[in-house]
């Protein structure tokens, strides 16, 4: 759905999900996923409950964005990380995961 990637605090319906509301809270996070490391786009929390535990934390990518209900702060600083995100990803050796 989302070429650009999303601000921090924006709020998304996922492709395939259970229709919960996920605010996220990182970017291109690194995670071990069957012991190797993998990066993913958007590392999230639930909605109203927020982060439970460092382990409550839901990762997944552009792609896997149905619907954005509210779109996060945006200034220059966000426009410039914006523009310049898949620029930076596409540099890591560390591979891209999947959900």
């Amino acid at each position: 759905m989302e070429d650009r990637v999303l601000p921090l605090g924006t709020v998304v319906l996922l492709k395939d999900g259970d229709g919960s509301r996920l605010m996220i809270v990182c970017r291109a996070s690194i995670v071990e996923n069957r012991k190797k490391e993998v990066f993913y786009d958007y590392g999230a929390v639930l909605i109203p409950q927020g982060m439970l535990s460092p382990e409550a934390v839901y990762f997944f990518n552009k792609e896997n964005v149905k619907e954005v209900l509210f779109e996060g702060f945006k200034n220059e600083d966000e426009n410039e990380f914006a523009e310049q995100y898949d620029e930076m990803v596409s540099q890591t050796k560390i591979p891209k995961g999947t959900i």
